[in-house]
């Protein structure tokens, strides 16, 4: 079934999917074909041959076509999200306008979505990632295009049989111990199974048997919860001590000082206990054979139909790499962990899902594509930078105007009462129907002070793009794709709605930043932050405040369009998360369209207002260390020492901390932290009381046993604004001064 409303021709997507070790029994398999702002094209059940054939229509512009495999699903509940969470199997097809006929798509559907495996025939599912950090956010990007090499590891009956004498004998003494010092590697499928929260505490197996990756035992972690160094624990570096807690079974040890034969079926009996320390003291070369190689799609997945070996008689042992082509004519590999045995999915469940994380900086990436659950055509503000739309106070159910949790003072900042400052970049997403259907072929971002009239609004202009790579003669090239500003027709400012597909290739994100934004809002320009002067006074009237950023959209002649007339839907999403399903709210419902005006308008409190920092001289009975020399002198070790400082911004959004120290000692001998005040008469309400906070510092609290000593004090004060992307650290400040006790 079609639900565009215009079509001149159709393709037909024609799915063969063989189904191994078909029941009678089994229920109605369908295809289903969704468009890729997930708009439901046609579905067909599979016939008695596992075929079906889809009908997809071809418009003016080319589009991706995401097509489903997987149970029936009621009319209800039919949407991409429902299909997928039910277990469907998803393929990508580009339809372009050229289009005349697709190659049948291929499903192998086996036993492991309706029932474990029968046979030697396990899938492999998994997808492919890449982690980087930008402005301290940490995204995981799919990469593309890649192939993931997937090979079978020997399994431990093997492993031990082949080992030779030399190696056994160093496995006797791990087992017989005492261990050496170690620094334990960082386990490949972090973290949920790492601090064993859930585990029960009373099973001595589940704290080492970790299953099915080798983790650190939970004594060791906890162990190294205590250490002194932050470092220690991201580098998992565990002494002896750590190592001689985790106390093995008495007949293991004894079988270490028996023959081979003994030793070895004693090991086999305990591996689940021995795995991560074969992996962590004795990370010894193991024999792998290649079983398969794949490619990842769009979305960074890959799918494998893989035989077990038959020397493997319970699940199969998988170990992953991945390669990339980076340059013309050379591939990179881009996942390899080492050393193997520490990083093998030790026995891989199949259908299961595998997670692979690269961290390799040549590696290309390509745009997050998780399904987005919304009515035909939509338009869904997703987030600016990286922040969901839905964390901001009047852009969700609990605090929109008119909700019990609304609260006017808060109105624009996010759900940690953060406001908004530097350059704010939007990120839109748009159903390719209103490309391809309704011939919406633009947008324009503008901004204003919610004040300001209607003349006020200002354009986005900076320049907006996209990437995209294709092969040349099998190279790999990068190119670029601009969106604009353009003016189209009388209307300025106008940016192209991305199309679904690349004029070729595939689209690629090299700049997660750059590559995400829809529009620029330089607030540093239209609302720059007033600096406090050397007083802590500021210098000027405040320029921040709530701003509205406004869409439109436009025809290819730059027509502005009715949205409600054309059917088209105002989404933001439902989750402060931007990962997985993206369900979404209609944002009329949430009072952010104005549909007499036709646009969509969200408010943002924005403020640039640096911080500011001093530290005034302390005092001790009327002495203070305001002389170049800073010292101080005591009478009684009772005496209260006065230690003043400013920690401002000017609307209180901010937070500081404050500590003086004593030489090199730590941890501090007085610290205090809290919420900036917003000027020098207000600092004095910023201190938190004592208790809960720290007491006031008196002469003996900071001297402790020494009769005189040097102190530093340290004052930092931190903007809690973001862009985004990442906190307004530019607008932070700090202040150090040091003083001398003395008889």
């Amino acid at each position: 079934m079609s639900t565009k409303q215009t079509q001149e021709r159709s393709v037909t997507l024609e799915i063969q999917a063989s189904i191994t070790e078909r029941q009678d029994d089994l229920p109605a398999i369908v295809g289903y074909a969704f468009s890729q702002g997930g708009a439901l094209l046609d579905l067909q059940p599979l016939d008695k041959e596992g075929r079906a054939r889809l009908a997809v229509p071809v418009g003016a512009e080319g589009q991706l076509v995401r097509v489903v495999l997987g149970p029936e699903v009621g009319k209800d509940a039919l949407d991409i999200g429902e299909v997928l969470r039910r277990g469907g199997i998803d393929r990508h097809v580009p339809v372009r306008p050229n289009t005349e006929r697709v190659p049948p798509l291929l499903f192998e559907l086996g036993p492991d979505r309706w029932r474990r495996w029968i046979g030697r025939l396990c899938v492999v599912n998994g997808t492919l990632l890449k982690r980087i950090v930008s402005g301290g956010v940490v995204l995981n990007l799919p990469v593309c295009n890649a192939s993931v090499d997937i090979d079978e590891v020997d399994p431990w009956p093997i492993i031990i049989a082949e080992l030779p004498q030399i190696e056994l004998d160093r496995l006797r003494d791990i087992v017989d111990g005492p261990w050496p010092p170690l620094r334990l590697p960082i386990p490949p499928r972090p973290p949920e199974p790492f601090l064993g929260a859930d585990m029960d505490a009373t099973d001595p197996l589940l704290s080492v048997a970790l299953n099915p990756q080798p983790l650190p035992p939970r004594q060791l972690h906890a162990h190294a919860l205590q250490l002194a160094d932050p470092h220690a624990i991201e580098s998992h570096a565990v002494d002896r001590t750590a190592l001689n807690a985790l106390t093995l079974p008495a007949d293991l040890v004894l079988a270490a000082r028996a023959p081979r034969m003994v030793f070895e079926r004693a090991v086999l009996s305990h591996l689940d206990l021995l795995r991560p320390l074969l992996c962590w003291l004795f990370p010894f070369p193991v024999r792998r054979t290649r079983i398969a190689t794949v490619t990842t799609d769009e979305c960074g997945h890959f799918r494998a139909l893989i035989w077990r070996s038959i020397f493997n008689v319970d699940q199969p042992d998988l170990y992953f790499t991945a390669r990339q082509r980076i340059w013309p004519g050379f591939w990179v590999t881009i996942y390899e962990p080492k050393p193997v045995i520490c990083h093998t999915w030790w026995n891989y469940v199949c259908g299961s899902e595998v997670t692979l994380v690269t961290t390799h900086p040549l590696a290309r990436a390509c745009p997050p594509c998780p399904p987005v659950v919304a009515p035909n055509n939509w338009v869904l503000f997703m987030a600016i930078g990286n922040t969901s739309v839905w964390r901001i106070h009047g852009a969700n159910d609990t605090t929109r105007i008119g909700a019990p949790g609304h609260q006017p003072d808060q109105l624009g900042l996010l759900d940690d009462s953060a406001p908004w400052g530097g350059s704010l970049r939007p990120r839109l997403e748009f159903d390719s129907s209103l490309r391809n259907d309704l011939g919406v072929r633009y947008y324009r971002v503008s901004y204003k002070r919610s004040g300001e009239d209607e003349h006020a609004w200002r354009p986005s202009i900076d320049a907006i793009n996209r990437h995209y790579t294709h092969e040349v003669a099998g190279d790999l090239i990068l190119e670029q794709y601009p969106l604009g500003p353009r003016t189209v027709g009388s209307t300025a400012h106008l940016y192209e709605i991305p199309p679904a597909l690349p004029p070729t290739g595939q689209w690629s994100i090299p700049n997660a930043v750059l590559d995400t934004q829809n529009a620029v809002i330089p607030t540093t320009a239209v609302a720059p932050g007033v600096p406090f002067d050397a007083n802590g006074v500021a210098s000027g009237p405040d320029q921040g405040g709530t701003w509205q950023i406004r869409i439109e959209l436009f025809d290819a002649a730059g027509t502005l369009v009715d949205p409600e007339a054309l059917g088209i839907k105002w989404r933001v999403p439902a989750s402060a998360t931007l990962s997985g399903t993206i369900q979404t709210r209609d944002a009329a419902l949430l009072g952010l369209v104005d549909a007499a005006l036709n646009r969509m308008v969200v408010t943002v409190r924005v403020d640039n207002n640096p911080t500011f920092a001093r530290i005034d001289a302390p005092a001790v009975g009327g002495s203070t260390a305001a002389d170049e020399c800073g010292v101080m002198h005591y009478g009684e070790s009772d005496q209260a020492v006065a230690v003043p400082f400013l920690a401002l911004q000017r609307n209180r959004f901010a937070t500081y901390s404050f500590y003086v120290q004593r030489g090199a000692v730590s941890p501090p001998e007085y610290g205090v932290a809290g919420t900036a005040a917003a000027n020098a008469a207000g600092m004095p309400g910023a201190i938190p009381p004592s208790p809960p906070a720290a007491p006031l510092p008196t002469v003996g609290s900071l001297l402790d046993a020494c009769p005189l000593a040097g102190f530093t004090e340290q004052l930092y004060v931190a903007h809690t604004g973001t862009d985004g992307w990442s906190r307004l650290s530019g607008y932070d400040n700090s202040a150090a001064r040091a003083f001398v006790l003395a008889p």
